[in-house]
């Protein structure tokens, strides 16, 4: 009974301490993928265009006529491409760090900054994909702060002057607009915009998102396309790239990529604190209240259980 009774009180225990702590703290996306400018859970596939900083792909990298890390921003300590599979590199430039491929390099017309590294990946892919799905869906459940519609041919969206605010956004809705309007912010907030949907389509004018800390989390893309130019930060860890034009100047990270589209490095996700959006989780005196509370509530049962008995 006893053994029963710890047992009980320590899965109560665990139970009450999960509660809000996959929203809990302060997100900090760059750091997550060690600095990298991209990261892709399996391929990473692009021609004649560049990454400013650097790319980690757990599975194979091609590029063609492509520039990597002209913004010396190194991945997991020093590194400008970690290729967890192979790379084939056809013309182009790897600068201002180290590459690593886990399989075999295929080098034509082109240079890297220092020899190619083998052995032991600098990173743990499965764990790094792991948490970011995991913050994916957490983000997503996040109760929204702004009001949002989709009128006269683009998204108004109207926030509560917080410092963090949460958007939810229907995919149909960025596919059918052109252009956003946005107010109620205050002044450089982070938005965090989770958009709906298994597709989603990135098009038209993102001017009204400049001057804030964006991230669009798409947590149900399993496919994206980008047709546009927007200082954002995408993650879409279910989602495939294909195609499609621009720049996205952030921290991108998906599925898969295989795409001309440019990404830039110099308008990375800030952390941000979203501790607030979170139930917190009870202090060492509230657990303690909680069981005496469960301790009463047992003596009262086992009282009426007695009275029963005796009557």
């Amino acid at each position: 009974m006893a053994v029963l009774k710890k047992t009980a009180v320590s899965v109560l225990l665990l139970a009450i301490a999960s509660l809000g702590s996959a929203q809990a703290g302060v997100l900090d996306l760059s750091s997550m993928v060690g600095g990298a400018n991209v990261f892709s859970f399996t391929d990473f596939s692009a021609p004649s265009a560049d990454v400013e900083g650097a790319i980690v792909a757990a599975g194979n990298v091609s590029l063609s006529s492509y520039t990597v890390n002209l913004k010396n921003k190194d991945a997991y300590g020093h590194y400008a491409l970690i290729a967890g599979g192979n790379l084939t590199f056809k013309g182009g430039d790897i600068l201002n760090g180290d590459t690593y491929v886990g399989g075999k390099s295929k080098i034509s017309n082109a240079t890297t900054a220092s020899a190619v590294k083998g052995g032991t990946a600098p990173v743990k892919f499965a764990t790094v994909e792991s948490h970011l799905t995991q913050t994916s869906k957490s983000l997503s459940s996040l109760s929204s702060t702004s009001s949002a519609q989709q009128k006269w041919g683009g998204v108004y969206i109207t926030g509560s002057n917080k410092s963090v605010e949460v958007i939810n956004l229907d995919s149909s809705w960025l596919k059918n607009s052109t252009y956003y309007d946005i107010s109620g912010m205050a002044k450089g907030a982070t938005l965090i915009v989770n958009v709906k949907g298994s597709s989603a389509l990135l098009q038209g004018g993102y001017q009204a998102f400049d001057g804030y800390n964006v991230l669009f989390n798409f947590s149900d893309a399993t496919a994206l396309n980008i047709a546009t130019g927007a200082n954002v930060s995408l993650l879409a860890p279910n989602a495939r790239v294909n195609g499609g034009s621009g720049v996205i100047n952030g921290n991108v990270i998906v599925d898969a990529w295989s795409s001309q589209v440019q990404i830039n490095a110099s308008n990375f996700f800030k952390q941000a604190n979203i501790q607030a959006f979170a139930a917190p989780v009870p202090e060492p005196e509230t657990y303690a209240m909680m069981l005496a509370g469960l301790g009463v509530a047992g003596f009262m049962a086992r009282r009426r259980k007695q009275a029963a008995a005796a009557r």
